[in-house]
């Protein structure tokens, strides 16, 4: 009895040595979320404008602007936006123009490009007044000026009563996509109005076309106006969700297998790819190989006795 304790001990020990050393390979990284910080009264020009920053980046605006050498040039380059803005319409200033052509982009388009900007403060951006105006002090501070723009109380305490979202929905915000396309009356109109794609195109040639934008282009569209690379910055699960909302608008389902389907992902793979699958076989194989030596030990006792 004593020989098969030491046996099973060694192989736990074994076992949890492995383990251990294999875990040391790995790095331990503690991570935390970021702090988001709020926009109040009480910010300083500095912090508006860092802050202001973190929103434009965050909220889709880069999707058609830039602030650096790169980025998108369907709209107006940001770095220019507060030198040029108490020129552009006469008798406003500089500040003025800037909320205004946030809040209602469409009071004045400047000149050489479309009508396509949605207000800020509805999708896919949902910004606050605050949050407007530490956009604002961002774009001044681009300009190489000082940011002028005030936080009052009232923009911090506004909100606009909201109702539940779909998930899907939610997820073409984040995402930018409403910034270029109209879902249920929200939306830019750079892009088609997507509320009723799936009643002409299939959830499979939806999703196809998010993966791969060259995929097929909208009549009465231009060709390559849609970012590449929208399939690699969209998760997969939520590419599902998208298509799954806008399929369901038109009365057509998009469940996991259709979906499994569309990708070229193999469902086996799939399924072996699960961290708890993964983690059950691990546990399942360490039972086996530990009822393989309690047998063994069993059978050297039993041979020892007999002996």
């Amino acid at each position: 009895m004593k020989r098969t304790f030491v046996k099973v001990f060694l192989f736990v020990v074994g076992v949890v040595s492995i383990f251990a050393a294999v875990g040391r390979l790995v790095p331990q990284v503690e991570e935390h979320p970021p702090v988001k910080q709020a926009v109040t009264p009480q910010s300083t020009p500095e912090e508006l404008a860092s802050m202001g920053r973190e929103i434009l980046h965050s909220s889709g605006c880069l999707i058609c602007h830039k602030d650096s050498e790169t980025g998108n040039e369907r709209g107006p380059d940001l770095r220019q936006a507060a030198g040029k803005a108490a020129t552009r319409k006469p008798g406003m200033g500089a500040e003025e123009y800037l909320l205004e052509s946030i809040v209602q982009p469409d009071v004045f388009i400047v000149s050489g490009y479309p009508k396509m900007m949605p207000s800020a403060l509805g999708p896919p951006a949902n910004l606050s007044k605050a949050e407007v105006k530490a956009v604002v002090a961002y774009l001044q501070s681009l300009g190489g000026g000082e940011p002028t723009v005030k936080v009052l109380a009232e923009d911090v305490t506004a909100a606009k009563a909201k109702g539940p979202v779909n998930l899907g929905k939610a997820l073409m915000g984040k995402h930018g996509c409403t910034a270029c396309h109209k879902v249920e009356s929200e939306g830019g109109e750079i892009g088609p109005e997507l509320t009723k794609v799936a009643a002409s195109r299939e959830p499979a040639d939806i999703m196809k076309k998010i993966i791969d934008p060259k995929a097929w282009t909208a009549p009465g569209f231009e060709a390559g106006i849609m970012p590449e690379g929208m399939g690699d910055a969209i998760p997969e699960g939520e590419r599902r969700e998208i298509v799954a909302y806008l399929a369901k608008l038109s009365g057509k389902q998009y469940g996991d297998a259709a979906a499994a389907a569309d990708t070229g992902a193999d469902s086996a793979a799939s399924l072996w790819s699960h961290e708890g699958v993964r983690l059950g076989l691990v546990i399942a194989v360490f039972n086996v190989v530990m009822l393989l030596a309690l047998a063994m030990a069993r059978r050297d006792r039993k041979e020892g006795g007999e002996s």
